[in-house]
């Protein structure tokens, strides 16, 4: 029986380090660039830098002129993708207030349950009296 226990747990053993030796795969050797939320399409998608370097070249006006409406294509589209993010905000916006008061609600539980376990009286509490020299020399000719 303790035969069958130790090769289960080296099976175990074996199966976690093939599964983290993936993941390590994965994130080394995978060469897909993921932005999460938003889709990675490379179609012509991608922000173009402004070529400045000749400004006296009479077509640099078209080009760059071509070049910003391709760029505002692009900064439009990702901005379009970014639109379903403000309904989402406000859903969480919502959940958490929803939780905040179940946690008020909670702890509100948990002061009565512990003023419940005390009682609405304190404690008697004795001892504490201050005590002289004069009482300490007392109880100290009392015990002997």
């Amino acid at each position: 029986m303790l035969v069958y226990i130790i090769m289960l747990i080296k099976i175990l053993i074996i199966f976690f380090t093939c599964l983290l030796g993936y993941q390590l795969f994965l994130a080394l050797f995978n060469k897909q660039n993921l932005i999460e939320g938003l889709e990675n399409d490379k179609k012509n998608n991608e922000y173009k830098d402004y070529n400045t370097d000749d400004p006296n070249n009479p077509n640099s006006a078209l080009i760059l002129s071509q070049q910003n409406a391709g760029n505002i294509e692009v900064l439009n589209g990702r901005v379009t993708k970014l639109d379903g993010l403000n309904d989402r905000v406000t859903t969480i916006e919502t959940s958490m207030d929803s939780m905040q008061t179940q946690i008020d609600g909670l702890v509100q539980q948990q002061a009565d349950y512990a003023s419940d376990l005390v009682g609405s009286t304190a404690p008697e509490v004795t001892g504490l009296d201050e005590e002289t020299a004069e009482d300490a020399e007392e109880d100290a000719d009392e015990e002997k």
